[in-house]
């Protein structure tokens, strides 16, 4: 199906620039970008989202839509308002999940198959990431990033304007952010009934000096559960320092939420 979607979609950016003399940037930005494409459990629908630009504004917003897998046109279940992102039907296929930072911070929020009922369902302290819920829909699982090392090394203490940092081994930097102490780690909260109830759920690498999902661009598809929804699969790479630096040794961990141990589960893989 998603072939499918991508091939028309592609045929029609096809038909409409052979009736342009030439491509331009400006004509490139007013094209719509598909992400997201999320199939519903029992087969009937697709959403997905389709981002555009305002060049005018130098922004770009976010529209969703759903699709009978039987054809027909696309309906809009979500408006840039809504602020849509990391969406994915709920296990049941009773609601679509999704963040938003409508309501100031990054929480979790719920609709309808049919866009109607638009509801937050979470409030967790500092907003999250990454949230999956678990096949058996009684926990969630997010990250944050979280303060780690206190001490954020920094040129010429006492100058409250200097801005240089100062390091004596790696790793100092992950793409365009300095290594500031701060870690992303997983977290877990109880969900029933359509809420998280907890204002800040459990963290599952609490004190760790490692980060999961991978920085800088790994998402939710280094995080998972297992299908009874007792453990939480997670990537990382726990080294620090000079090590993580030059390691590409990343492992699958799985942490059980009922006795709280994790089991390296790739360990013998280098």
């Amino acid at each position: 199906m998603k072939r499918l979607i991508l091939f028309l979609f592609a045929a029609m950016l096809m038909l409409n620039l052979s009736a342009q003399q030439k491509l331009t940037p400006e004509l490139l930005w007013k094209f719509g970008r598909i992400a997201e494409f999320k199939a519903s459990p029992d087969g009937k629908s697709v959403i997905y989202s389709v981002r555009t630009t305002d060049l005018k504004a130098n922004k770009s917003v976010t529209t969703v839509y759903r699709l009978p897998m039987s054809g027909g046109l696309p309906v809009i279940i979500a408006s840039p308002e809504d602020a849509v992102s990391s969406m994915r039907f709920t296990p049941d296929g009773k609601k679509i999940s999704y963040l938003s930072s409508k309501s100031g911070s990054s929480q979790l929020w719920e609709m309808n198959p049919d866009g109607s009922g638009k509801a937050q369902v979470s409030n967790i302290t500092e907003g999250v990431d990454n949230l999956i819920i678990s096949p058996d829909m009684k926990h969630i699982l997010y990250t944050q990033d979280i303060l780690v090392d206190k001490k954020d090394p920094k040129l010429y203490e006492g100058l409250d304007k200097a801005s240089g940092k100062v390091f004596d081994a790696l790793n100092y930097r992950h793409w365009d952010t300095w290594s500031d102490g701060t870690y992303r780690h997983v977290f877990f909260a109880d969900y029933g009934n359509g809420k998280v109830l907890a204002s800040q759920g459990q963290d599952i690498m609490s004190g760790q000096r490692f980060d999961a999902p991978l920085k800088p661009m790994g998402g939710d598809e280094q995080l998972g559960w297992t299908k009874d929804g007792k453990k939480i699969i997670y990537t990382s790479k726990k080294e620090t320092g000079t090590e993580y630096a030059i390691s590409t040794n990343s492992d699958l961990y799985a942490y059980d939420i009922a006795t709280g141990s994790t089991e390296n589960l790739t360990s013998e893989n280098k």
